[in-house]
């Protein structure tokens, strides 16, 4: 008997948390979809039903910190980052945009700090290391710049000729 309860008990709690994560990616899936119609204050209300009916679920945090970065609330992005970062750590995507969130406030360390994680998880992604060329050119931190240059290009992929000129007028280089 006891044998019984114990896995009507699991099957009842496993019932639950599937019935909950269908929910919660309902949500984040309407969400999405405002998001996408730049319908933001709907797409962060779907984001936050997500995290209340599953507070642990990094996509929900993640997707609405997107959304308040395209708002322009770059505090409550990065403050979604930051959540969506301690429930999963390895993702590279997470520090990729609270990195650019962090550029866009002038934190620059910050921005590279994040960068350098996501380059870490990810390395083979040429837009990371283009952006972190940005922020070292920013600090005038040119050297770094023209690396991160040339492991775009080793990647196989242009660097924006716009940035390129100007690294070149201020370096006074090629490369």
């Amino acid at each position: 008997m006891k044998k019984i309860t114990v896995i009507i008990i699991w099957l009842f709690g496993h019932f639950v948390n599937s019935y909950a994560q269908a929910l919660d990616q309902e949500a984040i899936n309407r969400g999405m979809g405002y998001s996408n119609k730049t319908m933001y204050d709907q797409a962060i209300a779907e984001f936050t039903d997500a995290i209340q009916t599953n507070p642990k679920n990094a996509v929900a945090y993640y997707q609405r910190g997107f959304t308040y970065h395209k708002k322009g609330k770059l505090n409550e992005a990065i403050s979604d980052y930051d959540k969506a970062i301690e429930i999963n750590p390895k993702d590279a995507e997470f520090y990729y945009n609270r990195g650019i969130a962090y550029y866009y406030k002038d934190y620059l360390d910050e921005a590279i700090s994040d960068w350098d994680k996501a380059i870490e998880i990810s390395p083979g992604s040429a837009e990371i290391y283009q952006k972190r060329a940005f922020a070292y050119f920013k600090k005038e931190e040119y050297d770094k710049s023209w690396s991160d240059v040339h492991k775009v290009e080793e990647l196989g992929y242009k660097i924006d000729p716009k940035f390129l000129e100007e690294l070149k007028k201020f370096t006074k280089r090629d490369n």
